[in-house]
């Protein structure tokens, strides 16, 4: 399984806006928010998603297992895709509030410094989940690609 480099895992805490994407068994793709993300102790991606918000999705992740998050710094543009074939969905677990809190915290400090988005209320609407509809999405990577121009 690859691994990311690591200079690319140094750059994670400074992505704070997150896409995930999967195709379904008849390959149509389908992409929603994801809420947080992050590699995990052993060089597998963690994502956290609403279900509610992304219901094809999250679908797709469970009959293929394909996925597909990218990862991308507002206000800079860098920006790290990374793809994976064995995702699993499961519910969140208690200690994923913890990243999920960062994760918010990190994109509304982030879009507080972008003209226009100082106090954004739609971050907090994104960010308000109740924990059962929060879903964790693992996956190893397959390819991972900075796409930072």
């Amino acid at each position: 399984m690859p691994l990311l480099p690591p200079e690319w895992r140094d750059h994670l805490l400074t992505l704070t806006s997150f896409r995930l994407g999967s195709c379904d068994r008849g390959g149509q793709p389908h992409v929603g928010r994801a809420l947080a993300a992050d590699v995990l102790p052993d060089g597998r991606m963690l994502a956290l998603l609403a279900e509610r918000a992304a219901p094809r999705v999250v679908a797709a992740l469970r009959e293929t297992g394909q996925a597909a998050l990218l990862m991308t710094s507002p206000r800079t543009n860098r920006t790290l895709h990374v793809k994976g074939r064995d995702a699993h969905v499961e519910p969140a677990l208690p200690e994923h509030e913890t990243l999920l809190a960062l994760r918010q915290r990190l994109l509304t400090e982030e879009l507080a410094e972008v003209d226009g988005f100082v106090g954004a209320p739609f971050i907090a609407n994104w960010y308000r989940v109740e924990p059962h509809e929060l879903v964790a999405v693992r996956f190893s990577l397959s390819g991972a690609w900075d796409q930072t121009p």
